[in-house]
């Protein structure tokens, strides 16, 4: 029986500093490339994998200043913003890869928001990160704490200077997981 898999992610497409340089993504963020890179992934060996932007309602500046700013406050208010709704049929899910940028060393807010509107109880739950060189640092901890009920299974990161691996990355940990398709 086969695995019904979800790839939520949240994604910066303005500017992020990649190699010490500030770089315009012109609107698809990192771990987007990564989740579709992961989508694309999973089908090609014959599993099936929805994709969930997650988007908050009051959107991030493009700026990677006002960004920068704007998470770091968020970061040590312990913020949730609102987002948009997560997506229809959440409770049919058994596998949820749950992707990020590595922002203050953890989770993004609007990944935070996401897990605390959702019942992970039961769930599997991989995460993966697009990172400038600190790959998960707390981020697994919190992702723990948080998504009740869930199994948090060993993910993979993928560093912003090497996006183009993000391929390679995945088939290896699919080859290392191969009981994720079914």
């Amino acid at each position: 029986m086969s695995k019904n898999i979800l790839i939520v992610y949240f994604s910066h497409g303005g500017e992020n500093l990649i190699e010490d340089r500030i770089v315009d993504l012109h609107g698809v963020g990192n771990t987007k490339v990564v989740a579709e890179a992961l989508q694309k992934a999973l089908i090609e060996k014959g599993g099936k994998a929805n994709l969930f932007e997650i988007e908050p309602l009051i959107p991030y500046d493009k700026s990677y200043d006002a960004t920068l700013a704007r998470s770091r406050q968020e970061y040590q208010d312990g913020a949730a913003p609102l987002i948009n709704d997560g997506p229809n049929g959440f409770e049919a899910y058994d596998v949820v890869f749950l992707g990020y940028p590595n922002w203050w060393g953890t989770i993004p807010a609007p990944i935070l928001s996401f897990v605390r509107d959702h019942n992970f109880t039961g769930k599997t739950v991989i995460p993966f990160v697009t990172h400038g060189g600190q790959r998960f640092l707390y981020s697994v901890e919190t992702i723990a704490k948080e998504a009740r009920g869930a199994t948090i299974k060993e993910g993979f990161a993928v560093a912003a200077a090497y996006l183009s691996a993000a391929p390679s990355v995945i088939e290896d940990y699919l080859k290392k997981n191969p009981d994720l398709l079914g």
